[in-house]
């Protein structure tokens, strides 16, 4: 046999077995981070035996004795479904997205840090009440349980990433609500581009252009606003920059529900519709599903990384979910001392709160960051 066909077969066979054991290798790791469907699984953290059927759409049909039981199994099908997207919405809320991004997430850190997200779930956390709270820690037990029974066989995007993911708290799932309304709250946004215009073309022009009552509300315009030092934009930049990282960018921003009185109807019965414009993700934002326990009676569509049905229909009631538009964010100019650790309010001086935080950065020194706060937030 001639030298060059003898070295072109032994290539063409190496490489063979190179793509052979490569496929195997993906195969694996692909098929053991995979959902399980079917077949009994033993869980500590169950109280009762808890029943799932999948339907033809993969929709689980959770039948629990008891709520804490359906909370926990629903906190388990999530992860074992949407694992990366929760741990990544946590990661963001935290301000620890560096932490697997590296330096190009450090200007989101900075911003949530500085923001609070975290800091505002633990409050909310102090405050609820016990039901609530046993719920949250039930559902918590149940990502914690797949978290436990997969380690290092997570979905793919934990090996590209090179890191696991963390235990799983109930203020956790509380940030996953914060930032959603991070996400579609447009107040705070208008109160900066507002203000620019006005310092930019004076208070009557913009009058002209701005939403009047008594279709939305009157125009409030603090009187020297155009003496008020330049908004600063890099919050706006930052936060765009973000959502572009996360992609949460589109042309689906709005939101609507209606209702067809029963009057109207073929069935006699009366039609909730709703249409919440979120970014298209994948996998998809929302997580159909069924549950029955003593309180739930409920079909819907869950948010992973939070126990409940955000929209959706029990025996009594149907509800959706949509954006309102409210005016609930508020910005302050402050005036700080030279030494920039007091604040002046009704004409006295006030110590600023100040936070040392530090960005941890992969394959990097960390970042330190200064927050400072007033009674009013940072």
């Amino acid at each position: 046999m001639k030298t060059w066909l003898k070295i072109i077969i032994s290539i063409s066979v190496t490489l063979l077995i190179i793509f052979i054991i490569g496929g195997y290798v993906l195969y694996r790791m692909l098929n053991t981070s995979l959902p399980v469907y079917e077949g009994e699984l033993k869980a500590a953290g169950l109280k009762e035996n808890v029943e799932v059927y999948f339907d033809s759409m993969a929709v689980p049909y959770i039948f629990a004795q008891n709520d804490e039981d359906a909370a926990f199994t629903l906190g388990f099908l999530h992860a074992q479904e949407r694992m990366f997207s929760m741990d990544l919405m946590r990661k963001a809320g935290e301000g620890r997205l560096s932490e697997i991004f590296g330096k190009e997430a450090i200007p989101f850190d900075k911003m949530f840090k500085t923001v609070g997200i975290y800091r505002t779930a633990k409050m909310i956390e102090k405050k609820m009440n016990l039901e609530v709270l046993n719920l949250l820690k039930a559902y918590s037990e149940g990502v914690n349980f797949y978290i436990s029974e997969k380690k290092n066989k997570y979905s793919f995007e934990f090996d590209l990433l090179g890191y696991q993911p963390y235990e799983w708290e109930p203020v956790h799932s509380l940030i996953v609500i914060r930032m959603m309304a991070w996400e579609l709250n447009l107040s705070w946004w208008t109160d900066l581009a507002f203000t620019e215009l006005v310092q930019k073309f004076g208070k009557e022009k913009v009058k002209e252009v701005l939403p009047d009552y008594p279709e939305n509300a009157p125009t409030i315009i603090p009187e020297g606003i155009k003496d008020f030092a330049h908004i600063n934009n890099s919050f706006i930049e930052t936060d765009k920059a973000f959502r572009k990282f996360m992609k949460m960018q589109g042309t689906q921003v709005g939101s609507n529900s209606w209702v067809v009185n029963s009057n109207l109807s073929a069935s006699g019965k009366p039609i909730i519709a709703n249409d919440p414009h979120l970014a298209f993700r994948v996998p998809g934002l929302w997580y159909a599903t069924v549950i029955k326990s003593p309180n739930w009676n409920v079909a819907g569509v869950s948010l992973p990384g939070t126990p409940g049905i955000a929209i959706g229909k029990n025996e009594n009631i149907a509800w959706t979910l949509t954006n309102i538009m409210s005016d609930d964010a508020d910005f302050y100019y402050e005036t700080l001392d030279t030494s920039g650790t007091k604040y002046l309010l009704n004409e006295e001086w006030k110590d600023l709160i100040i936070i040392e935080d530090t960005i941890q950065v992969k394959d990097s020194d960390g970042v330190p960051i200064t927050i400072r706060m007033t009674h009013r937030g940072p």
